[in-house]
């Protein structure tokens, strides 16, 4: 035994394991315990005690406590930098290894979740019909997965501009228009002629509650309900709460146009990948497949006129 800091004892020889430098890791990324303990799925307490048990073995604090988190010491940054170091070599030979791979294997995929309907299933089906050999997750997921530390294979996503870090193409264009239920429109008709308020859902992303486009051509329109989720929108416009601006493969789904209201761009679909997979066979297999069927049905990502 040899004998460390503030009078702890460490076996001679013993390293620190890669649980441990993943853990001093996701602490120094999320700077907090909570944070690291979503990254690492566990809970809050299960993080504080790891750490505790691991500055306890090994002598050293490795980071400071806060009340606004933790905040890593000088030998915490060490370790987090040479951890981070090294999981970014384990994920280039993941990532040579699964360029190699035949049509076996797991195949990740993630997809907003307001994509994955029954056109999706369908792909699915037919895919899983041709490779019944590959193990396929289906990650529904609205946040931008980390490509390069392969939280996914294949992400399916609506942007105006992807990370140039990524490869891939647009699958298809899309656009939108100002959907309301047939309900709203009755009771509303007046209004929709510029009488009485209008109501409008509106969205936390847009640059004014009732975005300008809406009040360019409703003067009236007014703030039913302010939402951050296109999902809790939908069921709003569904229950007459208001009208509003959502993509056309929404609105075809039993929501009705509002006359007179022309349709805008949106934002397009891509089907993206890490560069160093594009020639892998069972993710370059699947890009062509799913780029193939959405780009077959981009009328109901367009609209009609």
């Amino acid at each position: 035994m040899q004998r460390l800091e503030h009078g702890k004892t460490w076996e001679t020889g013993r390293m620190l394991e890669w649980n441990d430098l993943r853990l001093v890791l996701e602490l120094a990324r999320a700077g907090s315990l909570s944070g690291a303990a979503r990254v690492l799925g566990v809970n809050h307490g299960t993080v504080s005690r790891q750490l505790a048990r691991l500055e306890a073995r090994s002598g050293t604090r490795f980071f400071e406590r806060l009340p606004e988190g933790v905040r890593p010491t000088a030998e915490g940054a060490t370790v987090a930098t040479r951890a981070e170091a090294m999981e970014a070599e384990a994920i280039a030979l993941d990532l040579e290894l699964a360029a190699r791979t035949g049509e076996g294997g797991v195949l990740r995929v993630t997809i907003p979740p307001l994509l994955a309907d029954a056109r999706f299933a369908e792909d699915i089906a037919l895919w899983q019909a041709e490779h019944p050999a590959v193990e396929l997750h289906i990650l529904g997921d609205n946040r931008i997965l980390d490509l390069h530390r392969r939280e996914a294979d294949v992400a399916i996503r609506v942007s105006h501009a992807p990370a140039e870090s990524l490869w891939g193409r647009k699958i298809t264009d899309q656009r939108a228009g100002l959907y309301a239920s047939e309900g709203f429109l009755n009771r509303y008709r007046a209004a929709l002629e510029g009488t009485g308020a209008l109501p409008v859902v509106g969205f936390t992303a847009w640059e004014e509650p009732v975005a300008k486009s809406i009040r360019s051509r409703f003067a009236n329109a007014t703030l039913a309900a302010l939402c951050d989720d296109m999902v809790a929108a939908e069921s709003l416009v569904r229950q007459g709460i208001g009208l509003t601006r959502m993509p056309c493969f929404m609105g075809g789904r039993g929501l009705v146009r509002v006359p007179g209201t022309p349709l805008v761009p949106y934002m397009p679909i891509w089907a993206l990948t890490h560069p160093d997979l594009r020639n892998a066979p069972l993710v370059a297999g699947f890009l062509r497949f799913i780029a193939g069927r959405f780009s077959g049905r981009s009328a109901h990502y367009l609209g009609s006129d």
